[in-house]
């Protein structure tokens, strides 16, 4: 992974040589070059510079955002979650991290996977992991089937995903939670919580 810094920094390194070599005056004796023949100005040699390393810039600014999106995609594949929750469960799913005691969340394919206990909590050792990810959603059955969950368009029954910290008498308490659901019924559960949060 190193060596495409490497390049990146033998690039600008021959880019600032040239650079300054090509606003030194040419000594009278020396013979012309093939980039600078005997009758160019001192302009022409400043525009040439300018542009090698305008170029030169350019192309470290590709490859820079080319190793971005490359190691932000393997990164991602390392922070997503896959939910599994029980086939029919409707409501709050939440997943608490740190959790000192409980087991640490199993890894499958690079992905995390959280099995939901038919309770909807689930606690971990594992920390809580951040960034973009693209986490999936899955029904499971007693009879070990998934079935895809949409999150998203028409049809969508994952909701109000939030990440939170709250302190508790251990320390600080990490969690993640979404609803499952329907729209009506999301939108239901809400109107819930808020009479029960009333005076």
């Amino acid at each position: 992974m190193i060596l495409p810094y490497l390049a990146i920094a033998l690039l600008v390194l021959v880019t600032t040589y040239s650079a300054i070599a090509s606003f030194r005056q040419r000594l009278e004796a020396a013979a012309p070059s093939w980039i600078f023949p005997g009758g160019v100005n001192r302009s022409a040699r400043v525009a040439v510079a300018l542009f090698t390393f305008a170029s030169a810039i350019s192309l470290v600014g590709a490859i820079s955002v080319v190793a971005w999106i490359t190691l932000g995609a393997r990164n991602s594949a390392q922070r997503s979650l896959r939910f599994l929750i029980p086939e029919g469960y409707t409501g709050w799913v939440r997943v608490e991290f740190e959790v000192p005691g409980e087991s640490p969340l199993p890894l499958e394919s690079g992905q995390m996977v959280a099995r939901i206990p038919p309770s909807g909590l689930l606690k971990t050792s594992s920390p809580e992991r951040y960034g973009w990810a693209r986490d999936s959603y899955r029904y499971y059955s007693s009879a070990g089937d998934l079935r895809q969950l949409p999150n998203s368009g028409h049809g969508r029954l994952i909701w109000g995903k939030m990440n939170g910290a709250k302190s508790g008498s251990s320390g600080e308490l990490k969690y993640e939670e979404f609803f499952v659901g329907t729209e009506p019924q999301y939108k239901n559960q809400l109107k819930g919580d808020e009479n029960r949060s009333g005076p």
